[in-house]
């Protein structure tokens, strides 16, 4: 059995994750290189996640395999089992664990009941709550809550509405989200402008004409029909906008024969799946607008680490937390969800007499160094970690926990 602090004083640190995404590489690498614990992630290396490729086992923590099961229900829904992270969790007592923090994730719900019974603090990695949700499913998402000793949280909506919901504000911890900062930088440093006009007249624009683009899967969910139909309305009105789609999917021969019927194959590029930094970090520095029309998430972050302004519909119940990037005139605009016009005009608004991307760069970037960047997300990470177990500072002596924490109880306020 390992003990919670090993011959270096640091106390270990459990995450059970189903897969390991690529952006999730740089975020193991910054928390392995932290001296303050020890990092041991259970996930599936070889798990299979549509159109989301994935990392090799971290190279800075460790790591064991925890293959996924899936037990398929009558209804539909599919319920994952990881035993070998709860088999880890008995066996190595660690400090504290960390859970992705689905409902439908098995394992997490094990966690939590196997971290109240061994006394060991058990943290849910998760998006808590985009809009209002009541009934069985908020009834069910609440009590798995409520056995967590806390919440790490993609943005800060979430936390709000939990709060509305009575749980516990100190138990509720904001971390945002990340990619791979550091190489977006390096690759933005070397793209120049010259690079820029060169990609744009590879797909014939031509000076007087601009250019917004879409990266993600093209699949139905993504809603990406309506962004060629609010391109037609502004292709109407004389202005000439070109539209560069980077990803692939289901959708796609819908989408080319929808251009074809709107008359737009000149004015529409179908990229494919683009994986290569310096291919993606160009197609975004190329770009005046990003555009996406439905589940806006990590997209978001992409567009801004490359000074580009994004356009989102204004239901937020429909994106990922990552929505909350984008500021109205600052990084970005919202249009009314279900009015094509109003999605139109905002895109002209945006490109025209000239594009406004250039007063907005700085703003977009100082977004990601700010708040969505690996450094600031692992920081956060461990600040919430460090509240729930004692570990060893650079001097040598042992930091005790808040008196909140060590008093630590249900997540939900006592008052309730």
């Amino acid at each position: 059995m390992l003990n919670h602090i090993d011959k270096h004083r640091r106390p270990l640190v459990a995450l059970q994750q189903a897969c390991i995404p690529h952006y999730r590489r740089c975020l193991y690498e910054k928390l392995g290189s932290d001296r303050r614990f020890r990092f041991v992630v259970f996930a599936n290396p070889s798990a299979d996640v549509p159109f989301l490729p994935l990392a090799e086992a971290p190279r800075h923590c460790e790591f064991e395999v925890a293959a996924q099961r899936f037990i398929r229900l009558p209804c539909g829904v599919s319920l994952s089992w990881q035993p070998t992270a709860v088999k880890a969790m008995v066996r190595n007592r660690p400090a504290v664990v960390v859970a992705q923090g689905s409902p439908y994730d098995l394992t997490a719900w094990a966690l939590t009941l196997v971290g109240r019974f061994l006394g060991l603090p058990v943290l849910l990695w998760t998006h808590g709550l985009q809009g209002e949700e009541s009934g069985l499913k908020w009834t069910v998402r609440a009590w798995l809550y409520r056995l967590s000793r806390g919440l790490l949280l993609y943005g800060d909506h979430a936390k709000q509405l939990l709060i509305s919901k009575g749980l516990a504000a100190d138990r509720l911890h904001v971390i945002y989200n990340s990619l791979d900062d550091c190489e977006q930088a390096t690759v933005s440093q070397r793209i120049t402008p010259e690079e820029c006009e060169a990609f744009r007249r590879s797909l014939g624009i031509d000076s007087h004409e601009r250019l917004i683009c879409f990266t993600g899967r093209l699949q139905p969910v993504k809603g990406l029909p309506w962004l060629l139909r609010a391109l037609n309305i502004v292709v109407q009105q004389g202005r000439n906008v070109h539209l560069v789609l980077v990803g692939d999917g289901s959708e796609r021969p819908i989408l080319e024969s929808l251009a074809e019927e709107l008359r737009l194959t000149k004015l529409v590029h179908f990229l494919g799946a683009l994986y290569d930094e310096s291919r993606l970090g160009l197609v975004l520095s190329a770009s005046d607008l990003a555009v996406v029309p439905s589940g806006a998430g990590l997209s978001v972050m992409h567009a801004l680490a490359y000074g580009t302004p994004v356009l989102l519909h204004d239901d937020i119940q429909d994106h990922f937390p990552e929505w909350e990037a984008v500021k109205e005139g600052e990084t970005g605009w919202f249009y009314e969800k279900g009015d094509l016009s109003d999605c139109a005009q905002k895109i002209i608004d945006a490109l025209f007499p000239s594009p406004r991307k250039p007063a907005m760069a700085a703003a977009c970037r100082a977004m990601i160094g700010r708040r969505y960047n690996t450094a600031t997300h692992a920081e956060l990470f461990v600040k919430a970690i460090a509240q729930y177990c004692p570990f060893t500072s650079p001097s040598g002596t042992e930091q005790p926990l808040p008196d909140a924490v060590r008093r630590s109880g249900p997540i939900e306020h006592s008052t309730r």
